[in-house]
C-alpha cells in the first residue's frame, strides 16, 4: 500500500501519461487501430530495434497496474459502458472470428492473441457472459467484437475497433519521471516510497533513453525558456557529497571512469560552485532535457523534476 501511495504521488502531475515498470497508459480517447499504431511507435528502451505494442496483460500484477493507472487518469468514469470506463490493451481474436456459428462465440484461448504474438493461455478476467462476439453494422459495414478492453474493476470485455478509449502500451524502458518539482533529497525519498531507485544514466544509450522518456512524461524542451529554468533539468541518483570529485550512485558504486571522462557536462560544470547556497557546494547530479549534465545544490532553491528507475534495470 505504501508503494502504491508513493507511485500515485510520483505520477500526480503528469499530463495524460501514466507509467509503471510494466505498462504506460495514455489517457487520450482513440479507436483501436490508432491505439495499436501509437504503441508500435512507443519504443523507449528498445534502442529503436524493437517496435512497441499494445499492452500484454498476461498476469494479475499487470491487470492491477492497469486498474491503478485507469483510476489515476479517470478517477470517475461516466458510466459502465462509457469510453473512459475502459482501456484498450493488446488482446485480439485472430481465429474463428467470422461471428458465425456456435464455436465462433465460445471463448477458446487459442483463438486469441496478444499484440506481442503470445497466447493468453490460462489467464483471463472476462466479465460474466463475455466474450459474446455480438456483431454490429455501421454505415453498411459489419463489425465484430474482436478486440479486448479492460475496465476500472479489471474485468475484460470484447468490443468493436471503432470504439474510443484510453490505451495502454507495454513499457520497454527503465525510467519513470515525475513532473513534481523536488529537492534532490526529497526526490530520492519519493523514488524510495514508490519502490523504485533514483535513476542512473551510465552511457550514451541511457542518455538517449532518458531524453525520450522526458518527452513523453514531461513534455518537449521549450527553447523559449531559459537554459537554467528548473523545469529543464531532471535529478538523477548520483552525488559527490562524501568525497569531492568522486561521483557515486546512491547504492555506493562509483561512476565508470571512462564514462565520467566523456560525460557531456554543461559548461563550465562540474564546477562545484558554492554560490547561492550559504557556502555549501554543488554535489548532486542532474541531466537536462537535451542531454547535458549539471552538478547542483540539494536546496529548496533547486527544485526540479526527477527520474526514478525500475529495480534491476
Amino acid at each position: 500500500k505504501k508503494q502504491i501511495g508513493g507511485l500515485k504521488k510520483l505520477l500526480s502531475n503528469l499530463d495524460g501519461v501514466y507509467p509503471t515498470c510494466n505498462l504506460v497508459l495514455f489517457s487520450e480517447l482513440v479507436d483501436y487501430d490508432t491505439a495499436d499504431e501509437r504503441c508500435k511507435s512507443f519504443d523507449i528502451g528498445s534502442g529503436g530495434d524493437v517496435k512497441g505494442n499494445l499492452a500484454t496483460v498476461n498476469e494479475n500484477g499487470k491487470n492491477l497496474d492497469l486498474q491503478l493507472l485507469l483510476e489515476m487518469a479517470y478517477p470517475v468514469s461516466d458510466g459502465k459502458w462509457a469510453d473512459n470506463e475502459w482501456v484498450w490493451v493488446g488482446l485480439r481474436k485472430t481465429q474463428n472470428n467470422s461471428g458465425k456459428g456456435k464455436d465462433a462465440r465460445v471463448y477458446n484461448s487459442k483463438d486469441w492473441e496478444w499484440a506481442d504474438g503470445s497466447n493468453p493461455n490460462d489467464y483471463k478476467e472476462w466479465m460474466r457472459g463475455q466474450p459474446d462476439q455480438k456483431p454490429d453494422k455501421v454505415d453498411g459495414v459489419k463489425y465484430l467484437q474482436n478486440q479486448m478492453r479492460i475496465n476500472h474493476d479489471g474485468k475484460w470485455d470484447d468490443t468493436f475497433a471503432y470504439k474510443t478509449h484510453p490505451y495502454a502500451c507495454d513499457y520497454q524502458g527503465k525510467y519513470i519521471l515525475s513532473a513534481t518539482p523536488h529537492t534532490w533529497s526529497d526526490a530520492k525519498a519519493a523514488c524510495d516510497d514508490a519502490g523504485l531507485i533514483m535513476a542512473k544514466v551510465r552511457n550514451d544509450a541511457e542518455v538517449k533513453e532518458i531524453q525520450q522518456a522526458s518527452v513523453y512524461f514531461l513534455g518537449e524542451y521549450d527553447e523559449a525558456t531559459k537554459i537554467w529554468d528548473q523545469g529543464n533539468w531532471i535529478w538523477l541518483g548520483a552525488n559527490d557529497a562524501t568525497t569531492e570529485g568522486t561521483w557515486a550512485w546512491n547504492d555506493g558504486t562509483e561512476l565508470d571512469a571512462t564514462w565520467y571522462a566523456n560525460m557531456p557536462w554543461r559548461e563550465p560544470n562540474p564546477d562545484n560552485s558554492a554560490k547561492m547556497n550559504g557556502g555549501r557546494t554543488q554535489n548532486y547530479l542532474s541531466i537536462s532535457k537535451w542531454g547535458e549534465f549539471d552538478d547542483s545544490f540539494d536546496s529548496p532553491k533547486r527544485q526540479r523534476p526527477f527520474a526514478c528507475q525500475c529495480p534491476g534495470t
